[in-house]
């Protein structure tokens, strides 16, 4: 009879759990479409609240709770601007429900923090030191899911011809983030992540922020086999996309007091000196009375 009562009573709690989990998954559907149509900061805040409740209720779901609480510190994050709480939320989440579980969505997200509050632009979480060790750690420990998180990115931003610029533009958030992780402890990575934020940056129209990631290798680690060509490239930003001309002279002179026998470079800085600020119709037309 025990026993019978025992199944009976699991049975009866399993079947309220799912319930109760189906319940869920129809309202927070309902709400990110809700949210997604509207941006209202009214809705982002129940769908934030309503993650939570979800996986309070069902504990045992990792998976489906660490996507829940990571989408909740997306909503803490972009929508409330409450680093603090974002960094929180993820933390939590790794510690119950990450062990076995795909990280790429929670770390991505802690590296986009990690990011602005490098920045001193998270005020809050800057008053937090216990938040922002365990976010470091958290971080340290798991860098092969922020390069699994970037390459899902590039895949969905449609690769080297950039069909969804939301997403380029979080791949660059990321990759800066990153960056500031691996700078000291590998160069070359740091390098190669700023490198591609640059190209990236300047491919979907940014060039002050291609200017930032170039000026990283440039500024950072003047003697890298990539720092010529940063460099070069700032002073290529300067003079062709912001038509700066006084900074692209300045920069391209320095090019060359740095690397004056620069095998890819050192003649082109030259040959832009000469001809900055020459309408293209008008070297052409030097060209012709003056063929090499």
């Amino acid at each position: 009879m025990r026993i019978l009562q025992s199944f009976l009573f699991a049975l009866f709690a399993g079947l309220i759990l799912s319930a109760c989990g189906e319940n869920f998954s129809k309202k927070i559907t309902a709400l990110e479409q809700k949210l997604a149509a509207s941006n209202d900061p009214v809705v982002a805040e129940e769908l934030c609240n309503t993650y939570q409740a979800a996986a309070q209720a069902n504990p045992g779901e990792h998976a489906q709770n660490l996507q829940y609480l990571t989408k909740a510190a997306e909503i803490k994050f972009v929508h409330n601007k409450d680093a603090v709480g974002a960094v929180r939320l993820v933390n939590t989440a790794l510690k119950e429900h990450g062990e076995g579980q795909d990280l790429a969505e929670p770390i991505g997200m802690l590296a986009r923090v990690w990011r602005l509050y490098q920045h001193k632009a998270t005020p809050d979480l800057s008053k937090e030191p216990d938040d922002i060790d365990l976010t470091k750690l958290n971080l340290e420990r798991n860098l092969y899911w922020i390069d699994s998180a970037l390459l899902r990115l590039d895949r969905a931003m449609g690769g080297a011809t950039v069909t969804d610029k939301s997403k380029a533009q979080l791949f660059l958030q990321l990759s800066e983030g990153y960056a500031t992780l691996v700078q000291t402890v590998d160069p070359n990575k740091f390098v190669d992540l700023n490198m591609k934020a640059a190209g990236l940056a300047k491919t979907i129209g940014e060039p002050n922020t291609a200017l930032r990631f170039y000026y990283n290798v440039a500024e950072k680690l003047p003697a890298h086999a990539k720092a010529p060509t940063a460099l070069f490239m700032m002073g290529f930003i300067y003079e062709n996309d912001l038509k700066d001309l006084d900074m692209a002279k300045s920069t391209y002179e320095r090019f060359l007091q740095q690397y004056p026998s620069d095998p890819d470079y050192a003649d082109d800085a030259q040959n832009a000196l000469q001809y900055l600020g020459i309408p293209p119709e008008e070297i052409i037309k030097q060209f012709e009375k003056n063929p090499q």
